[in-house]
This record gives C-alpha cells, structure tokens and sequence, in this order.
C-alpha cells in the first residue's frame, strides 16, 4: 500500500502509464500526473518489462544483509531461552554480545517475556477453544465521559477554567463498558452502560447471548473476574435460565481473562482515544460503528490477518 503523502497510487501509476502509451512524452505526463520526469521513467520502464505487475509496491527490505546475525547463532539464541529460561543478559554474557542484539532476537521470535513461556517446556503459551460460542470472556471497563466541548483532550487547559466539571461519583462522571469476546472468533459485543450493578450486569449477558446467536454462535460458558456483579445470585440464575455455564478466574490472575484485556485495550487505542470528542454522545455513537469495524473488516494478527466474522 503506497504511504499516505504518495504522489502515485497503483490508479495513478496506471494513468501515467496509459498516458505515456498513448503518446505523452514522459515529460509531459510526469508534469499532467505531478511527479518528476525520473518518477514516470521509472514507472513507464517497469511497465514494459513486467505489464501491470511491474507498477505494485515492492518490499523495502534490501537484497543483501551482510550485518545480520547468522542463523545458527540466532537459533542458538533461542535454545539457550528455552533450555534455560534466562533473560538476555544472561544469554549475552554466555555469548559474549551486546545484551540489545540478544533481545531483538527474542523480540522477533516472540520470547521476550518469561511469564508467556510454560515455566516446564519453555514454549509460547496460548490456548484457544476449538469451535465459536464455547468460551465468552466478559469483563467491564471504567471511562471517563468526554464533557461537551472536548474537555482536556482537546484543551489541556480546559480543566481549570471549567472548575464546575468535577463531577463526583460514578453515574455522572463515567461510562462502564461491558464487553464479550469469543475465544474462538474474537467476534465482540459490547455496551456503554450506567453502572456495574448485578442488575445491569445480568441485562448484557442477556442481551450479548442474544447478540451472538443472531450472529448464528451458540453461548455454552462464560469466563469473568470476580468482581461482585458476577459473583451475585442474579447473574447466576439468569446464566442457568440461559444455559450458560460460569467460570471466574483464579484470584489475582487478571491474564486468565487475556482476551477480554487485549479486546478493551484495544477499544481504548481505536475507539475511546482514538481521536478528539466533542461530547460525549458522540463518542458512545461511535462506539457500533467501530464495533462493526472490528468484527467485520478489521485485519486480528492471531487471526491470520482475517477479520473475526471470517471465524463464525
């Protein structure tokens, strides 16, 4: 994909090209297209030896790389990880190396964390159930509501010529979004919601198991912290009236519920932060549109590049 300032777009290339064929001088059709006569000789010689082909964005990695570390030693690198479990300065001094160049390797190769290794084998731990609608990972994250004009976000100052804004307790002052993600898909429901109540809280589960059979995904469990909406005995008959079986996870073991922290982190990153607010009503509209977004079009990296829908 050509960067965002790209003067030529693959469009572009093909109508310098088209223009040139047609009669064009090149310098005439780099001058039309708005790009440097060296520019459209490139692209009219590309087009003569490869046709169309020719006119893609190629990779930007060089054909040589007399700098990178050999492969053995690379693969050295990660036996020591695994058949010790050290971290890189360990493994530099053993190998005599800068403790950087050790980590990029771990980087890369996804063990530059221990606590994602099994303490035994050294592998990568990652699990995933094996059919949509198997495993629901609920959980709820507090936000601030964005006050009419944009608040701090959009002018540092804001705060302190608008001292009237310090609104206290948790009905005026924050949204509480509920979000279910399935472990399987990473298909996503989610709801700006008044509180956390038990009371509210048996209302989304409602209302996501009816959201993901619509979307044809059978709810069989349900994973959650321990908070005291999910503790309480109006959340569980409501989950047995639905068939749904509970799960908490393990006391101070947030990573249990990974899935669910990934989703809302990266809710965070691409919806609530995204971009400057005027009010708050029209960040919570945004809020199904970008859900629409992630479910149907956006690109998961644990997904092969597919988005969640792609799963179901």
């Amino acid at each position: 994909m050509a960067h965002a300032n790209a003067r030529l777009t693959l469009h572009g290339r093909l109508l310098l090209v088209s223009r040139i064929g047609q009669g064009m001088t090149q310098a005439q059709a780099a001058e039309a297209q708005g790009v440097s006569r060296a520019t459209a000789s490139k692209w009219w010689r590309r087009f003569r030896e490869e046709g169309e082909a020719g006119l893609l964005d190629r990779s930007s990695r060089p054909l040589r790389t007399p700098h990178a570390l050999p492969p053995g030693v690379v693969e050295l690198i990660l036996d020591l990880r695994r058949k010790l479990g050290v971290g890189p300065h360990q493994i530099a001094a053993r190998l005599k190396m800068a403790v950087s160049t050790v980590y990029g390797v771990l980087r890369r190769a996804g063990l530059s964390v221990l606590a994602h290794l099994d303490r035994t084998t050294r592998q990568v731990i990652r699990y995933e159930k094996d059919a949509p609608g198997e495993l629901l990972h609920l959980d709820v994250k507090k936000l601030r509501r964005v006050p009419d004009g944009g608040g701090r976000r959009k002018d540092p100052g804001w705060y302190e010529t608008n001292t009237s804004y310090r609104i206290r307790g948790p009905l005026r002052g924050q949204d509480f979004i509920h979000v279910a993600i399935d472990d399987h898909s990473r298909f996503a429901y989610a709801e700006a919601l008044t509180d956390e109540t038990a009371l509210t809280t048996e209302g989304f589960l409602r209302r996501a198991v009816t959201a993901f059979k619509a979307a044809g995904v059978t709810v069989q469990h349900v994973l959650s912290d321990n908070g005291a909406n999910y503790r309480s005995a109006l959340f569980r008959s409501t989950a047995r009236e639905l068939g749904v079986c509970l799960h908490r996870t393990r006391a101070y073991r947030p990573q249990t519920n990974g899935k669910a922290e990934a989703f809302i982190k990266t809710l965070k990153r691409e919806w609530a932060y995204a971009r400057i607010y005027t009010s708050n009503p029209q960040r919570l509209e945004a809020l199904g549109v970008y859900l629409d977004y992630y479910n149907r079009d956006r690109p998961h990296t644990s997904l092969g590049l597919l988005p969640p829908i792609s799963r179901l």
